[in-house]
C-alpha cells in the first residue's frame, strides 16, 4: 500500500519513468529484478501520517539528485520532479473532489 497522493492503481514502472524521465523499457531493463512492470501503488492513507515520513522522503530525494554530477541536469531534474509531484497532488485533489486555491498555491511556490 501507498501512503503518497499517487492514483489508485499506478504501476511503480510508470510512475518511475515519468519522475526520472527515462523510458519503462529502459527502468525494466536497469532493474531487472525488482519486477516494476508487476508492482501496483493502492492508496493506503494518500498522505505522509508523520513528519518523518516527509523528512525521509525529503531526504531520499535530496540524495538521489545531489547524485547527479552535472548541476545543469540536476536542476532541470529537479525541476522536472516538482513538476510532477504538483501534477500528482492535483490529481489526487481533483480524484478527491478537493477545491484547491490555485493562486494561492501557486504564490506558495515562489
Amino acid at each position: 500500500s501507498c501512503s503518497l497522493p499517487l492514483p489508485n492503481n499506478l504501476k511503480l514502472v510508470d510512475f518511475l519513468s515519468s519522475v526520472l524521465k527515462s523510458k519503462p523499457s529502459r527502468l525494466t531493463k536497469k532493474m531487472k529484478h525488482a519486477r516494476l512492470s508487476a508492482k501496483h501503488y493502492f492508496v493506503h492513507s494518500g498522505f505522509l501520517r508523520t513528519d518523518r515520513e516527509a523528512e525521509t522522503l525529503s531526504r531520499l530525494e535530496k540524495e538521489f539528485l545531489d547524485s547527479i554530477a552535472e548541476e545543469n541536469e540536476r536542476e532541470e531534474m529537479r525541476f522536472h520532479m516538482q513538476k510532477e509531484w504538483r501534477d500528482h497532488f492535483a490529481e489526487r485533489c481533483e480524484y478527491l473532489r478537493l477545491e484547491v486555491d490555485a493562486r494561492g498555491w501557486w504564490k506558495s511556490m515562489e
